[in-house]
């Protein structure tokens, strides 16, 4: 006969299978930018400070990923602009 299971041990095992779906990130820390990093999916908040290495759930790499692609392409059309402006 099966036993049935606590919430409580219910809610450990829940907990464990988010952490097995978690990947590493390091944001690096900028002087002079804000320390930590927050995003914000479907309403919950995960927060954690610039150059520490933490895991996370995959949709909020998903973001860091393009919000650090929409970086890069804002600089680099920053960069093109400016080399344009220097021509005239």
């Amino acid at each position: 006969m099966a036993t049935k299971k606590t919430d409580t041990e219910v809610k450990k095992e829940v907990k464990a299978e988010e952490m097995d779906n978690r990947v590493m990130v390091m944001v690096p820390y900028v002087e002079g930018q804000d320390p930590e990093v927050t995003v914000i999916i479907n309403g919950e908040v995960t927060k954690f400070k610039k150059g520490v290495t933490v895991m996370v759930k995959p949709e909020v790499a998903e973001v860091l990923q393009n919000s650090n692609q929409q970086y890069m392409a804002a600089f680099k059309n920053q960069e093109k602009f400016k080399n344009q402006h220097q021509e005239w």
